[in-house]
C-alpha cells in the first residue's frame, strides 16, 4: 500500500476526521481543503499509538477564491463551522478559515496561484499537507513535498522557508514544542 493510500485509509478510519472533512466539503468553497496540523497531528498520534486527547491546534481550512478576498468572508465561514460543528472544534481546536488568494500579502510572498502553490510556501514540509472529501466520498490529498517526512517523523523547512525565512522557521519550532508530545521527531535544518 502506498503512503498516500495508507494516509487515506487512516483518515477514513477516524469518525471525527471524516466528520471534519464532510463539514468542510459542505461549505462548497473553491479549491477547499483541511490542511496542516489536524491531519499531521492526528497521524503522528496514530503512529505513536497515543490515546490521550488530541493536541488542540487550529483546524486550518484553506480555499482559493480571488473574487472575494475579504477577511470578513473568512470570519463568516468560521462562524458557520462553529455553529454546525462545535463538537469538532471542542476536540481539535478553533476553526481557522483562510483564503489563500489573499494570504500572500500576510506572509509577504508573491501571489499564490492556488492552494497547492500556497502550501509550497508553508513553514515545514510536513505541514504542507491537505485533504478534502470529494462529492463522491473519496479523499483527495495535496502534499507538494511528499509524505516521507510525515511517515519518518521529520520536521524540516520547505525549500522556500529554508531560503527566505529560516529564522522564522527556527522561532516557530521553539514555540511549537512538538517534541514534548512526540519525542522521536527529528528537526532538520
Amino acid at each position: 500500500m502506498s503512503d498516500s493510500a495508507r494516509l487515506i485509509h487512516f483518515l477514513h478510519s477516524s469518525d471525527f476526521l471524516m466528520d471534519s472533512l464532510k463539514t468542510v466539503r459542505d461549505l462548497k468553497l473553491p479549491d477547499c481543503w483541511i490542511a496542516a496540523g489536524l491531519i499531521r497531528n492526528s497521524f503522528w498520534d496514530h503512529l505513536h499509538h497515543l490515546t490521550i486527547p488530541p493536541l488542540k491546534s487550529d483546524i486550518d481550512v484553506i480555499y482559493f477564491d480571488p473574487r472575494d478576498t475579504r477577511q470578513r468572508t473568512e470570519q463568516i465561514y468560521e462562524e458557520k463551522l462553529r455553529s454546525v460543528a462545535p463538537k469538532i472544534e471542542a476536540i481539535f481546536g478553533n476553526w481557522s478559515v483562510k483564503n489563500q488568494a489573499r494570504m500572500h500579502q500576510v506572509n509577504r510572498d508573491r501571489p499564490y496561484l492556488d492552494c497547492r502553490d500556497a502550501l509550497q510556501h508553508w513553514p515545514e514540509t510536513v505541514t504542507a499537507l491537505a485533504a478534502r472529501l470529494t462529492p463522491e466520498g473519496n479523499i483527495d490529498l495535496l502534499h507538494p513535498f511528499g509524505l516521507d517526512d510525515l511517515y519518518q517523523k521529520r520536521i524540516r523547512p520547505c525549500p522556500y522557508f529554508k531560503e527566505h525565512k529560516l529564522f522564522e522557521f527556527k522561532v516557530r519550532q521553539d514555540k511549537k514544542r512538538w517534541q514534548d508530545r512526540w519525542s522521536d521527531l527529528e528537526i532538520l535544518i
